[in-house]
C-alpha cells in the first residue's frame, strides 16, 4: 500500500511518468500504470488489495482462547491420563471438544502467536536396584 501511495505522489507532485516511476520504485512500468489508472478511477480504496479468493481461515477467536485457556491447565485437573500438554494432545483434545482438527504445527503456531510455548518434559531414569547410582556412575 505505501508503494502503491508512493506512486501516486511521483506522478502528483513531481509529475514523474510510469517508466521513471518504476525505477524508483522497482516495480515494473505497466504495474505503476495500472495502479495509476486504478486510483484515477477508485480513489484511495482503489489503492487496497482486492478481496482473494480461497477458502476462510478454520481458527476461530473461540477456538484460539479454548486453546490458551486450556493449555494453562494441567491435563490431570481435566481428568486426563497424562500430566503435561504436547501440541499433538492438545490438538486431539480440542479436535475432540470442538469438532475442529488442526495439525499439530497450526496448534504450536498459535501457541506461539499467543505467546506461549509447550516445554520439552525433563526425564529422570531411576531403579528401584540399591546399586544403581553405583552402576550409573561406573
Amino acid at each position: 500500500m505505501r508503494i502503491r501511495a508512493l506512486m501516486i505522489l511521483l506522478s502528483a507532485e513531481r509529475h514523474l511518468v510510469a517508466t521513471e516511476i518504476a525505477a524508483i520504485v522497482r516495480q515494473h512500468e505497466e504495474t505503476v500504470r495500472r495502479w495509476l489508472a486504478r486510483y484515477e478511477a477508485e480513489g484511495l480504496t482503489g489503492l487496497a488489495d482486492a478481496p482473494r479468493a480461497g477458502t476462510p481461515p478454520k481458527v476461530t477467536p473461540a477456538y484460539r482462547a479454548r486453546l490458551l485457556k486450556l493449555v494453562r491447565r494441567r491435563p490431570r485437573a481435566l481428568g486426563l491420563p497424562f500430566s503435561l500438554w504436547t501440541a499433538a494432545r492438545l490438538a486431539d483434545h480440542l479436535a475432540e471438544e470442538t469438532g475442529l482438527r488442526m495439525s499439530v504445527p497450526s496448534v504450536q503456531r498459535l501457541l506461539r502467536a499467543g505467546g506461549m510455548a509447550l516445554s520439552r518434559p525433563q526425564h529422570t531414569i531411576t531403579s528401584p536396584d540399591p546399586d544403581y547410582a553405583v552402576k550409573k556412575d561406573g
